[in-house]
C-alpha cells in the first residue's frame, strides 16, 4: 500500500467560538502547504471545528515521498582552489567527489547525487508542531506545570496515518487512538478506528457533530422550524449563527418568552440584550415588529426542555428589567444634560476630552452643511449633542445602542426630528457595505467626526502604521469617501482639511505636512473602495494622476475613463498616447507652444486641426466637469494621431521643425491627460 489517511485531532477546553473557524482553516492550510513544500501527494484535505476539538484529515496520503536527484553547479575548474574547496564543504563531501561537467561557458565543478524520499511516519510529527506554532492566536495561556502554550488547555490528541500512531508527545500528552465525545452525553473515551469513520464514530458513539457547516445548517433549519410554529418570522444574524454554531456540538434549538411589558423598550435595545449578553435569536411579525419570544441554541438534548427553557426565562428577565430601568432613568434627564459629563471623558490624551471633540464637530458640521446647502443650524445642534449619549446608563450597560439611544432620547426631548435622526445616523456607515446617512445634516455630521479624527491623529503624528491602525481611521476614511461621492457631495477635502486643523488649535505637525500626507492617505483609501466596484486598477491610477481635492470629481473621471474604453477608438488612442509620453520623456517637450505656420507635413496638419478642434469643444464640456462627453471628443483624435505616428518623423534632422512637433505632442499630451492620464491605461 502506497497511500494512507492522516488523522489528527487536537482535543482542548472550549475554544473562544468567534475565532474557531479562524483557527481551523489556519490549520488546514498549513498543513496542506507543508504537505506540498515535503512533495507529498494527496486527494481530499477536510477540516472539522467543535468547541472541543480542531481536526484535520487527509485522505490518500503518500506514504514516503519520491526520490529526487539534486544536482548543484559549481565554480569553475579554473577558479581559486579555496572556492572550490567551500563549494565541496557545502556540499559535505570532498574536493575529488566532485564531477566535472563541459558547458557553453567552460568546464565547472557539479555536485550530484540521489536523495531518499523520507518516510511520511517521520516527517508528520514536526509538521504538525509548525502547523499548530503557526496558527494566528492572539493570546496564548499556560496551564497546570507545562511550559507549553495554546488558546485554550489542551487535553488530548490523535495523530494517526492509517492504523499507525506517530511517535510524537504534544503538551505534554502522549498520543493514542482515543478521543472524548460530548462533555455530557458521552463520558467513556472513543477509539478511534481509521480516519475515514472518525465523523460517523463521534456522532454515533461522541454525541458529537464535528462538521461546523453541519451544524450551522442544523441550527438554522430548526429555528426556521420554530418561526413556522410559532408562525413568526425569526431574524437570523449570520454573525450570531456563526457565533452560536462554535459554542455546540450538539445543536438544540428551543423557544422561550418574556412579559410583553418590555416591548415598551427600544427594538434596538431588547435585540442588543438577547443577542450581546445571551446569544438569543429574535422573532418579529408580518409588520416587522418585534415579539416577546425568544430562541436559544443548547448544547444538550434536553430530557426535559421545559426546565431548560424556564431557566433561560428566568435568566433573560432581570435582563430586560435593567434595560427598562435603565432607559426610565435616562428619559428622566435631558440628552443634553449628559453632554456636561463628556468634559471628564478623554478623547485622546493630546487632541482633549470628547466635549472638545463635539465643539470642534459643531463648527465643522455647520461649514459642511453650508457647502451642501443642509441646514447648518440643525447640524451644528446635532454635533453638539452627538456623543451625549455616551454618558446614559443604557450606552453604559449596552454600548452596541451608541447612537440609536440619542436618536431616541433626542425625540423624548423634543428635538428636531432630523437632528434626533442625525444623532444615530452620522456613525453610519459603520461596515463595509453599511447603510449611508439619510439625511444632509447627518451625512454633515458624519464628514466633520470621521475629518476631526483624522485630522487630529495625523496632526499629533500618529497616522496608521503598517497594520496597526487603533482608532480605525482606514474604516472611517472610507466611510466618509462613500458618503461624499455616493450621496453627490460636491466638497473640497483640501480646504476642509485647513479647517479642521485651525479647530483644533494647537496640533505638533504643521498644517503644510499634515495636509498633503492626509490627502494622500484619504485617495490611497480609493484604490480599494474601488477594488471593491470592480474598477480596474490601471483606471484608478490614471485619474490619480490628474485628481483633484474631490472625491466626487475623482469619481466622475472614473466612471468617465470606464465609459471611455468601451469606445472602437480608445486602444489605438492609448496606445498611441504612450507613445506621446515616451517620445516625450526622452527627448523633452521642444517649443513652448508650437507653430501652425511650420507645420508642412499633411498628416502633421491635420492632426492640428484635430487637436484645435478637439480644444475648442473640451474647452465648453470642462467647464462642466463632463468628462464623458470631454473623452468622447478626445477620441476624434485617434485616426489623426495614428496617421501621424505612421506618415512623421519626429526626430527629424531639421532642429527646428523637431522641436516645433515635440511642441505639438506636448500640447497633445496635455489635451490628452485632461481627465486621465491614459498614457497609464493597461489596453
Amino acid at each position: 500500500m502506497n497511500h494512507a489517511d492522516l488523522l489528527f485531532e487536537l482535543g482542548t477546553e472550549e475554544l473562544p467560538p468567534k475565532s474557531l473557524m479562524t483557527l481551523s482553516k489556519a490549520l488546514e492550510l498549513s498543513v496542506t502547504m507543508q504537505l506540498k513544500e515535503l512533495g507529498l501527494a494527496h486527494t481530499e484535505v477536510t477540516s472539522y471545528a467543535t468547541p472541543r476539538r480542531l481536526t484535520v484529515i487527509v485522505e490518500c496520503l503518500q506514504l514516503q515521498q519520491s526520490d529526487r536527484q539534486e544536482r548543484r553547479r559549481g565554480p569553475s575548474v579554473k577558479a581559486p582552489s579555496n572556492a572550490i574547496d567551500g563549494f565541496a564543504r557545502s556540499c559535505n563531501v570532498s574536493p575529488n567527489e566532485l564531477i566535472v561537467i563541459d558547458t557553453e561557458k567552460g568546464q565547472y565543478y557539479e555536485f550530484d547525487r540521489s536523495i531518499k524520499g523520507l518516510k511520511t511516519l517521520d516527517l508528520m510529527g514536526n509538521l504538525i508542531q509548525k502547523a499548530l506554532a503557526d496558527l494566528p492566536i492572539a493570546k496564548r495561556m499556560r496551564w497546570g506545570a507545562s511550559r507549553d502554550e495554546f488558546v485554550r488547555p489542551v487535553q488530548w490528541f490523535i495523530l494517526s496515518l492509517g492504523s499507525d500512531l506517530i511517535d510524537i508527545e504534544l503538551f505534554d500528552l502522549p498520543n493514542s487512538h482515543q478521543s472524548r465525545g460530548h462533555r455530557f452525553h458521552s463520558q467513556s473515551a472513543i477509539t478511534i478506528t481509521s480516519a475515514a469513520s472518525y465523523a460517523q464514530q463521534m456522532r454515533a458513539e461522541g454525541h458529537v457533530i464535528v462538521s461546523f457547516e453541519e451544524r450551522k445548517t442544523m441550527i438554522q433549519s430548526q429555528i426556521l422550524e420554530q418561526a413556522k410554529v410559532l408562525k413568526a418570522m425569526a431574524v437570523i444574524d449570520e454573525n450570531l449563527l456563526d457565533e452560536v454554531t462554535g459554542l455546540v456540538e450538539w445543536p438544540t434549538c428551543l423557544t422561550g418568552r418574556f412579559d410583553r411589558r418590555f416591548l415598551e423598550l427600544p427594538a434596538q435595545a431588547l435585540i442588543s440584550s438577547m443577542k450581546e449578553h445571551q446569544k438569543y435569536f429574535h422573532f418579529v411579525d408580518e409588520q416587522g415588529e418585534i415579539l416577546p419570544l425568544f430562541l436559544t441554541v443548547s448544547n444538550i438534548n434536553s430530557k426535559n426542555a421545559a426546565q431548560v427553557i424556564a431557566g433561560n426565562e428566568r435568566v433573560i428577565r432581570p435582563r430586560l428589567a435593567d434595560a427598562a430601568f435603565f432607559f426610565e432613568a435616562d428619559k428622566k434627564t435631558s440628552l443634553e444634560s449628559h453632554n456636561r459629563a463628556l468634559d471628564k471623558v478623554v478623547f485622546q490624551a493630546e487632541l482633549g476630552t470628547v466635549m472638545d471633540k463635539t465643539l470642534r464637530m459643531s463648527q465643522l458640521a455647520a461649514s459642511i452643511a453650508k457647502d451642501i446647502d443642509a441646514d447648518s443650524i440643525l447640524a451644528a445642534r446635532a454635533a453638539t449633542l452627538s456623543k451625549a449619549d455616551l454618558n446614559t446608563q443604557m450606552v453604559l450597560e449596552f454600548s452596541d445602542l451608541q447612537g440609536l439611544m440619542g436618536h431616541v432620547y433626542a425625540l423624548n426631548d423634543g428635538e428636531d426630528p432630523i437632528v434626533a435622526a442625525a444623532l444615530e445616523q452620522h456613525y453610519w456607515p459603520k461596515f463595509a457595505g453599511d447603510r449611508l446617512p439619510e439625511s444632509s445634516v447627518a451625512s454633515a455630521i458624519a464628514i466633520a467626526d470621521r475629518l476631526d479624527t483624522l485630522v487630529g491623529l495625523f496632526g499629533i503624528g500618529q497616522p496608521p502604521t503598517g497594520s496597526k491602525d487603533p482608532y480605525a481611521l482606514r474604516r472611517a476614511t472610507v466611510g466618509l469617501l462613500r458618503i461624499i461621492i455616493e450621496q453627490g457631495l460636491e466638497l473640497d477635502l483640501g480646504s476642509l482639511v485647513i479647517k479642521a486643523y485651525h479647530l483644533h488649535g494647537n496640533l505638533s505637525v504643521p498644517l503644510d505636512k499634515v495636509q498633503p500626507q492626509l490627502l494622500d492617505f484619504i485617495f490611497d483609501r480609493l484604490r480599494a473602495y474601488y477594488e471593491d466596484q470592480k474598477v480596474a486598477i490601471d483606471i484608478y491610477l490614471a485619474v490619480m494622476q490628474k485628481k483633484s481635492n474631490s472625491p466626487l470629481d475623482f469619481d466622475r473621471r472614473v466612471n468617465a475613463v470606464t465609459e471611455f474604453l468601451m469606445l472602437d477608438s480608445a486602444p489605438a488612442l492609448v496606445a498611441s498616447n504612450k507613445r506621446v509620453s515616451n517620445i516625450l520623456v526622452k527627448n523633452g517637450m521642444g517649443e513652448k507652444v508650437f507653430d501652425a505656420t511650420l507645420l508642412v507635413e499633411p498628416a502633421e496638419i491635420t492632426l492640428a486641426n484635430a487637436l484645435n478642434k478637439v480644444r475648442d469643444e473640451n474647452s465648453v464640456e470642462g467647464t462642466h466637469a463632463n468628462y464623458h462627453d470631454a473623452l468622447k471628443v478626445m477620441a476624434q483624435l485617434a485616426d489623426p494621431l495614428e496617421q501621424f505616428f505612421t506618415d512623421i518623423m519626429v526626430m527629424t534632422e531639421d532642429e527646428g521643425l523637431k522641436n516645433n512637433r515635440l511642441a505639438l505632442l506636448a500640447e497633445l499630451q496635455i489635451e490628452l491627460g485632461r481627465v486621465a492620464d491614459i498614457s497609464l491605461l493597461a489596453r
